[in-house]
């Protein structure tokens, strides 16, 4: 499975929120897209890999979590 990282900057200029923080959350929440993506790779290929897989999963959780709370929560400024 591959994820995309949507596009928020929709969001901009909504009151209470700098432009540099949400940027900064923007680029966070695409960090968490890719290591998510990247940690499918890995599982895939894990034969293949030094990464052991109780280290791929501690990741993973971290890394979607993190990408989903940051969707949903951009999701809901709409």
């Amino acid at each position: 499975m591959i994820y995309t990282a949507k596009n928020y900057e929709h969001l901009l200029g909504i009151p209470g929120f700098s432009h540099e923080l949400l940027t900064n959350h923007f680029r966070l929440y695409e960090g968490y897209v890719k290591n998510v993506n990247i940690f499918f790779e890995n599982l895939s290929q894990i034969e293949k890999t030094s990464l052991s897989y109780s280290e791929l999963k501690r990741r993973f959780g971290w890394e979607f979590d993190g990408m989903r709370l940051h969707a949903l929560n951009y999701e809901t400024q709409k």
